[in-house]
Formats: structure tokens, C-alpha cells, sequence
């Protein structure tokens, strides 16, 4: 099967994540920020254009399951570990 660049990457890849760098997927965007220890902001932003273009996307439904899958699997690697 032959997917767009962007497929399963609606959300950013949370496995990626540094402080005071902001983190982009297809159509959302978070930002970890800390000033020493900790983190004293998070920030969760959505691209309202690259959202439409996922929304447009013939993959739409497909690429939507994939990216909630990537993320319940690393919230559960995370909280194991």
C-alpha cells in the first residue's frame, strides 16, 4: 500500500520530546517548557491547516487509528517503565 510522507504522524512523537523545543506532528504540536528543575509549562497547540489537510486525506480514518495507536503504546511503554 503507498500512504502520503505524513501517514501516522497526525500527533508528534511524544518518544521525541526535549524541554524548550517544540515538537511538531502533521496537524498538532506540544511544547515542553523548563527553566531548571522540572516542568513548569506544557503546551498542546493544533495546526489548523495541517489539520484540514488531514481531514482531507483519503487515509484520513486509517492514518487517525494509527496515530492514536503510536500514542496509547508509548503512554503505556512510559508508564511501566
Amino acid at each position: 500500500m503507498s500512504h502520503q510522507h505524513c501517514y501516522g504522524q497526525m500527533m508528534p512523537d511524544l518518544a521525541r520530546l526535549e524541554y524548550n523545543q517544540r515538537l511538531r506532528g502533521q496537524a498538532f504540536s506540544v511544547l515542553a517548557s523548563s527553566q531548571g528543575i522540572g516542568v513548569q509549562s506544557l503546551q498542546m497547540d493544533v495546526d489548523p491547516a495541517g489539520w484540514e489537510t488531514c481531514l482531507a486525506c483519503s487515509d484520513y480514518r486509517t492514518c487517525y487509528d494509527l496515530s492514536m495507536a503510536k500514542l496509547v503504546l508509548y503512554r503505556t511503554l512510559r508508564d511501566t517503565v
